[in-house]
């Protein structure tokens, strides 16, 4: 019986040791990004500022009459941060002026849109990504005025005041039809 209490009590400190493991920093993570849960994260970093993120376009995906673009957010810092929920969107015309678009979140024809906001931890170097969403054809719900875009401002969650332009002309044409575009959170 004696035996049987030491090994369990052995067991029980290993188990320990082995779980204190995984609770390392991000500077230690194996991954690029990955996703932490809401209330938990990397106990030592911090929400992302707009000043550690850098924005580029990364390509789209299409499907009857629907588009998405995908965006790349990277933490061009040095410091490991938290982002989480839902950039802000606009498309701009070839004159620089923005499309009248109303951007909405969640309801969007791609899986990416249906999601909920999870924060992401970004070691530096590290991208997450984002999708936006749009209708491409003029006779689907109404959508009847198609506009071209040129480029899109976007800003990190929570960092409203300093948005980046991001060409879009490598791209395929981007003319959403209607006036709404539909943004996913920020997912690894």
């Amino acid at each position: 019986m004696w035996r049987m209490h030491r090994w369990i009590a052995a067991a029980a400190a290993l188990l320990a040791l082995a779980l204190a493991g995984c609770g390392s920093s991000l500077s230690h993570s194996s991954t690029n990004a990955s996703t932490a849960p809401h209330s938990a994260g990397a106990p030592h970093a911090n929400g992302c500022s707009g000043s550690q993120l850098t924005v580029s376009y990364s390509g789209t995906e299409g499907a009857t009459g629907h588009l998405e673009l995908h965006l790349a957010v990277r933490n061009s810092s040095r410091t490991a941060c938290l982002v989480r929920g839902y950039p802000g969107a606009r498309l701009l015309n070839a004159a620089g002026r923005p499309l009248p678009l109303h951007v909405g979140r969640r309801g969007g024809f791609f899986p990416d849109t249906q999601s909920k906001p999870r924060a992401v931890a970004l070691k530096p170097g590290a991208s997450a990504h984002f999708g936006i969403s749009l209708v491409t054809n003029n006779e689907y719900k109404g959508a009847r005025a198609c506009r071209t875009a040129a480029a899109a401002l976007l800003s990190a969650p929570g960092s409203r005041s300093r948005w980046q332009r991001v060409s879009l002309r490598s791209g395929p044409r981007i003319a959403p039809c209607g006036n709404q575009l539909v943004v996913s959170p920020i997912h690894a």
